[in-house]
């Protein structure tokens, strides 16, 4: 996905994902698509993990988002 290139240099692009409210845990809208991603570290290049894209429309429960641990 497009969307996702150079999420390595600027981590924090995405803005917070409302139903977790955390810091690490951000997301990019993509058409019709949630693209939610995690941060796992700042170090130059950022390492993020993309945990899961979720339709826009979708009701999402903090429970529901996987999370790396």
């Amino acid at each position: 996905m497009s969307r996702t290139e150079g999420l390595d240099e600027a981590p924090r692009r995405g803005r917070v994902v409302p139903e977790l409210n955390l810091d690490t845990v951000r997301e990019l809208p993509e058409y019709s698509w949630r693209i939610l991603y995690e941060i796992r570290s700042e170090a130059s290049p950022a390492h993020v993990e993309i945990l899961a894209v979720i339709h826009k429309r979708r009701d999402l429960q903090a429970e529901e988002i996987p999370r790396g641990e």
